[in-house]
């Protein structure tokens, strides 16, 4: 059905509206001031009926075509209990009218009222489309609709309002969660470098060698610490694939043995086991791919117990450089496989148990496929998880 009015029925004004809708658009069809009021008629009785039984009613009044002939139609939507399609509104529009289609399902009903257009007034499909653009440039048919439609409008404006702020104060209670996660994840780098200035400090001698490598520890950590802080900064731009790298052709054991001592660190709590084989060159931002060694390794031992062992495998594969990184934790059910990777994802079970915002796989994820890589999960509940990402040569 072409549609060329339609009313909500929310109270006895209604039903002269719908009236005058109705009349108005036989009028532009064409048809005779019987067959106007009639049809007419009809369609505001049924809405009568309709507004008794219900405050959703909406009529829409239009034309169909049905073998090569136009007719004005009439559909009238609403939900009611105890519905009776037998009542007698429906039987006087069936006297004004010669069709009157009644459906339901229990619940929701739908009235159609419809009434053919003679054929000699030669209504095709562009006076139909002509019959909508002098409505629409008409307006509204009475003050009635005018200030109906106003209100209308102003309801659209205050729910738009009502879910942008509900928006709002979502990313701002996802903001102010990720900055109180992202504060505990900064604790790392800063417990080390507390660690080594404790260490320092009970070393004899400003130029004693060993006190000399703390301090350069120190200095490193401290850097780190900076370049983290900037990570927070560069979250929008991973959104917005505006990130940038610092690449540098790097020497992959070099890298991996480089970064070993530092993960141990991260994770005292559990027994780290490194394995390399092979060697060759890839073209990294260092600190981006430790920032990914250290999520996958952090997660690995938030998901584990105390203890237990964290694998950590560096591999050569084909021209690819392959870091692999198990435990024995909590592992994953199929639905957190496929979706592990995705911003924010956290299932249920997860969210009840341990904290945090389910952005550092997807952060890591990103970066490597900005460095022309893969990162992939194989995981058995109750049995482990292994994260391993894939980087090519240089």
């Amino acid at each position: 059905m072409t549609t060329l009015a339609t009313v909500t029925l929310e109270n006895e004004m209604d039903l002269i509206l719908a009236y005058k809708k109705a009349i108005r658009i036989g009028d532009l069809l064409g048809l005779s001031i019987s067959t106007q009021t009639a049809f007419a008629t009809a369609v505001s009785e049924v809405c009568r009926e309709v507004l008794d039984k219900s405050t959703d009613g909406i009529a829409s009044i239009g034309t169909e075509m049905e073998d090569s002939r136009f007719f004005l139609n009439a559909r009238i939507k609403f939900t009611a209990k105890g519905y009776n399609p037998n009542n007698e509104a429906y039987e006087y529009a069936r006297k004004l009218i010669p069709v009157l289609e009644t459906s339901s399902d229990g619940q929701n009903v739908e009235l159609l009222l419809k009434i053919g257009i003679p054929r000699a007034l030669k209504v095709d499909r562009r006076k139909v489309l002509e019959t909508g653009k002098i409505l629409d440039q008409e307006g509204p048919i009475s003050a009635y609709e005018e200030v109906k439609l106003r209100n209308a409008d102003l309801q659209q404006i205050s729910l738009k309002k009502d879910i942008d702020l509900a928006e709002s104060n979502y990313l701002n209670q996802q903001k102010n969660e990720f900055l109180s996660i992202a504060s505990h994840e900064l604790n790392s780098p800063l417990t080390i470098l507390h660690s080594y200035s404790q260490i320092a400090l009970r070393v004899e001698g400003g130029n004693n060698p060993v006190l000399n490598g703390y301090l350069k520890k120190i200095e490193s950590q401290s850097g780190k610490m900076a370049h983290l802080i900037r990570q927070l900064l560069d979250i929008s731009k991973i959104e917005n694939g505006k990130i940038s790298y610092n690449k540098q052709d790097v020497d992959f054991k070099e890298f991996i043995d480089a970064t070993s001592e530092n993960l141990m660190q991260l994770v005292p709590t559990h027994q780290i086991h490194i394995t390399s084989e092979g060697n060759c060159g890839i073209l990294i931002d260092k600190m981006r791919i430790e920032q990914v060694l250290n999520n996958v390794v952090g997660n690995a031992a938030k998901y584990s117990e105390p203890g237990t062992s964290i694998y950590i495998k560096a591999e050569v594969t084909g021209d690819m450089a392959v870091v692999s990184v198990s435990d024995e934790g909590i592992g994953m059910s199929e639905e957190e496989i496929r979706n592990v990777f995705g911003k924010f994802y956290r299932s249920e079970s997860i969210m009840k148990k341990y904290s945090g915002l389910g952005m550092g796989l997807y952060i890591s994820s990103r970066i490597v496929s900005d460095h022309n890589g893969t990162m992939n999960v194989k995981s058995v509940e109750g049995k482990g998880s292994t994260v391993s990402f894939s980087l090519p040569f240089a």
